[in-house]
């Protein structure tokens, strides 16, 4: 009970967080989202963004270049308006169809810092891998999805566009290291009721198979004082940690892995910033992902 007063704990989830943009992975990561939402009787915010700031930003002009830039802006905005209420509307229209209560947000503004600021009042945020929220700018967007991993102050779910289910999967395999992020995202994913009625899995990669052993045991007894059963998975293997873990999930039938992210700790291997990257961009499965 001491080690859990340490940390905010996210409740129930009760309110979730969709980033609508029109990328495959975005609509994978709500349609996933809305299947949450009907497990957990949750009301789901829909939110599109304007990257208006990007869009008037830019290089200097030269003597009679500010009016091309003035009307290239202007078109670019207008689009942008557009996609965001398409996106809104396809949004409102899978809520409604799934009997879910829900409202839509179209914010102005920085992309990263408009998702960080809306997450707070939400207990989960559902995100596409490979979203593109500067797209009015930039044909690749990884900037704003590695500062909200990085930021986030609550937990994330990063759905790649692979994901073909319309909900999570009831095999699940946490990634444990002994870092304080990944006993976050274990506290936090029992603590969500996604744990419930699902097959968990807990693993720990290590060169030695009685450290990894010891390290696996002590995760699983983490999630058994939170009231969640978990079998033990010590991992040996001349594989990376990403390709090791990504080989166990394979094997048992994983469709969601939990983890921490970015991890500090000297001791964490799983979480290190390579490590963390190499499993956002190779993941086939939605990411439960808590910094």
């Amino acid at each position: 009970m001491l080690f859990k007063a340490q940390f905010s704990i996210m409740p129930m989830i009760k309110n979730i967080l969709v980033c609508l943009e029109g990328s495959a992975s975005s609509e994978s990561a709500a349609r996933v989202a809305v299947s949450i939402a009907r497990e957990c009787a949750a009301s789901v915010t829909g939110m599109a963004i304007i990257d208006e700031p990007d869009i008037r930003s830019g290089s200097a002009t030269g003597i009679g270049g500010s009016s091309f830039k003035h009307d290239r802006d202007e078109s670019l905005l207008a689009e942008a308006r557009k996609n965001a209420s398409d996106w809104i509307a396809l949004f409102t229209r899978r809520c409604q169809a799934a009997q879910l209560s829900s409202r839509t947000l179209e914010i102005v503004g920085r992309p990263a810092a408009s998702i960080l600021e809306e997450m707070q009042s939400h207990d989960l945020t559902v995100i596409g891998r490979d979203a593109n929220f500067r797209f009015a700018t930039n044909e690749f967007d990884a900037r704003t999805r590695d500062a909200i991993l990085h930021r986030a102050p609550r937990p994330v779910l990063l759905v790649p566009e692979s994901s073909q289910t319309n909900g999570l999967s009831r095999t699940v395999l946490v990634a444990y290291d002994g870092s304080g992020a990944a006993k976050r995202a274990i506290h936090s994913f029992a603590a969500s009721g996604l744990a419930r009625a699902r097959d968990v899995h807990l693993a720990t990669v290590d060169d030695v198979g009685e450290l990894a052993w010891r390290m696996a045991n002590q995760g699983v007894q983490i999630l058994r004082e939170e009231g969640v059963h978990a079998t033990l998975h010590n991992i040996v293997s001349p594989l990376s940690n990403t390709e090791a873990l990504a080989q166990l999930a394979k094997t048992i039938g994983a469709g969601l892995m939990v983890m921490g992210t970015f991890s500090r700790s000297r001791l964490a291997e799983l979480f290190s910033g390579s490590a963390t990257r190499g499993l956002v961009e190779k993941t086939t499965i939605p990411l439960f992902m808590q910094h």
